[in-house]
C-alpha cells in the first residue's frame, strides 16, 4: 500500500511537471509570436521611413539642379543666364556642368576653369584627370573620359580664355576633338585659330595629355608640373626641355578657362 501510494505520488508529480513544461512551452510560443509580430511591424515602419527618405533625397537632387531639364549639350539651354545644368552623356549618370551664356552668344560648356588657385586642386594624378574633379561653378576639370565621349566624332569648337593682370586674351579654334585613353587622350583634331592667344602651333604634332605621374617629358619638366600644379596637352619631349618657357606656360594655366561649343548647324 505504501509502495502504491508512493508510485501514485511519483506519477502525479511527473504529470504536474509535464503540464508545467507544456504550459511554459505554450507561453514561449505565444511570446515568440508576439515578438515576431513586433519585428514585422518595425520592418514595415522602417520601410516607410526609407521610402520617405528616398523621396526627400530625390527632391533635394532636383533642387540642387534648380529643377533644370537634363541636357546633352549647352546649346540646348534656352535661358540667357549662365549657370549649372545636369548633363547626360550616353548611359552615364548625370553630371553637373557650367554653361556660359555670355561669351559669343552662349552655348559654351566650361570644361576647365582656374582662378589662380594655389590650393592644389589641379595637382592631381592621371586617374583624377581622367575622372574629373572640382565644382562646376568654381575651379574644376570635366574629366578626359567625358571630354572624349563628348567631342570624339562630333563637331565642336574650343575657346581658351587667359586673364593676366586684368587683361583677357582669347583664342578660339574652330574644331576640337579628343581621342581615347589608349593614346593618352591626344588632341585628334585642332582647327583654325582666331583671336590673340595661341596654345598650339600646328595640327601636325601629336599633343598628348600629360600629368606629373604619367608623361613622356624631361625629368625637369615633371618637377615643374608638381611645383605649378600643371597638367595639359604637350608634345612628347623626353630629351629636351626649355625650362623658362615651360614654367611660364604652366604658370599661365593657373588663370586659364577652357570652353567647348557644338558648332552651329551640327546635330
Amino acid at each position: 500500500m505504501v509502495l502504491y501510494s508512493y508510485a501514485v505520488c511519483l506519477f502525479l508529480a511527473a504529470l504536474a511537471t509535464a503540464e508545467q513544461e507544456d504550459l511554459t512551452s505554450n507561453l514561449s510560443a505565444d511570446l515568440n509570436a508576439v515578438r515576431l509580430k513586433d519585428v514585422q511591424i518595425q520592418l514595415v515602419q522602417l520601410n516607410d521611413k526609407l521610402n520617405t527618405l528616398n523621396s526627400q533625397m530625390a527632391t533635394l537632387m532636383e533642387q540642387s539642379c534648380d529643377r533644370k531639364t537634363v541636357i546633352t549639350d549647352c546649346s540646348e539651354v534656352s535661358s540667357k543666364e549662365s549657370g549649372v545644368f545636369p548633363l547626360r552623356i550616353c548611359a552615364e549618370p548625370t553630371y553637373n556642368v557650367y554653361c556660359n551664356q555670355t561669351f559669343e552668344d552662349g552655348g559654351w560648356m566650361v570644361i576647365y576653369n582656374r582662378n589662380d588657385g594655389r590650393d592644389g586642386t589641379f595637382n592631381q594624378t592621371w586617374e583624377a584627370y581622367k575622372r574629373g574633379f572640382g565644382h562646376p561653378n568654381g575651379e574644376h576639370f570635366i574629366g578626359l573620359n567625358r571630354l572624349h565621349s563628348i567631342t570624339y566624332g562630333s563637331s565642336y569648337e574650343i575657346a581658351f580664355l587667359l586673364t593676366t593682370n586684368g587683361v583677357e586674351q582669347v583664342g578660339v579654334y574652330d574644331h576640337f576633338e579628343v581621342d581615347n585613353e589608349r593614346d593618352y587622350y591626344p588632341i585628334r583634331k585642332i582647327g583654325s585659330a582666331r583671336g590673340n592667344l595661341r596654345l598650339f602651333r600646328d595640327n601636325i604634332n601629336l599633343y598628348k595629355f600629360q600629368t606629373y605621374d604619367r608623361n613622356n617629358l624631361h625629368p625637369l619638366a615633371r618637377d615643374t608640373m608638381i611645383e605649378e600644379d600643371c597638367a595639359f596637352w604637350f608634345v612628347d619631349m623626353p630629351h629636351a626641355h626649355a625650362s623658362a618657357e615651360f614654367k611660364d606656360f604652366c604658370t599661365n594655366l593657373r588663370r586659364l578657362k577652357i570652353m567647348i561649343r557644338k558648332r552651329s548647324g551640327t546635330a
